[in-house]
């Protein structure tokens, strides 16, 4: 009877911190880190491994100098136009996030994907960002999937930087955004889904995205 008793106060305990936990904005990203890093295999980056400070970021910064612990989602991001690049190479990805997967071998191109949580505002964004490398070490490929509960940030860091434009759909769930290369060639695409149920206490998750840009020619 005893036993009864203490199991039962148990999943009253569970059931009333449950809720609290959902309507946390820390507590979804560090569900979204943990997701991340049980789906992921990952390449843990040794202890003395390096790790860049936001305002020094150099695409060429030494990975094997002495920095502090980071998190898992790598060191704190102020604008995403500074991952959202180009003029990175495998060592700085791997000085800015502690751990990266690097078995994605795609059309003769080398992946390193990190998780990405760019802040607790409704404009960050949150899921797993991969950077494709040629031969040349150098970044032909960006893509990202996750989630944002506002996506007008990215899409002004894309339509400025990279000069996408919106396409018209059918779907008036879906939102796409589309940029050409000058030869004619796609340049990348980004598609906004909603949300089918859109939930108060998950405010970062009413849109779904996914990205691909390509190496500007």
């Amino acid at each position: 009877m005893f036993r009864l008793i203490v199991m039962s106060l148990i999943g009253l305990a569970a059931a009333a911190v449950g809720p609290m936990l959902l309507c946390s904005a820390p507590g979804y990203w560090n569900h979204a880190r943990e997701a991340w890093a049980s789906h992921q295999g990952v390449a843990s980056i040794p202890h003395g491994a390096t790790t860049t400070s936001p305002s020094d970021e150099s695409p060429s910064a030494d990975p094997l100098a002495a920095a502090p612990k980071m998190e898992l989602e790598g060191a704190p991001i102020r604008h995403l136009g500074e991952v959202l690049r180009f003029d990175v190479s495998p060592g700085w990805v791997m000085a800015r996030w502690p751990r990266v997967s690097a078995g994605l071998a795609r059309l003769q191109l080398q992946g390193y994907r990190v998780p990405l949580v760019t802040g607790t505002k409704a404009t960050d964004l949150a899921g797993s960002l991969t950077y494709y490398f040629n031969a040349q070490q150098k970044v032909e490929r960006i893509t990202f999937h996750g989630t944002t509960g506002d996506a007008r940030e990215l899409v002004r860091l894309l339509t400025t930087r990279y000069r996408f434009a919106r396409r018209l759909t059918n779907s008036p769930g879906l939102f796409v955004y589309e940029t050409v290369q000058p030869d004619g060639v796609p340049g990348g695409v980004l598609r906004i889904t909603s949300a089918q149920v859109v939930k108060a206490s998950e405010p970062y998750q009413r849109f779904r995205v996914e990205l691909v840009v390509e190496r500007p020619r």
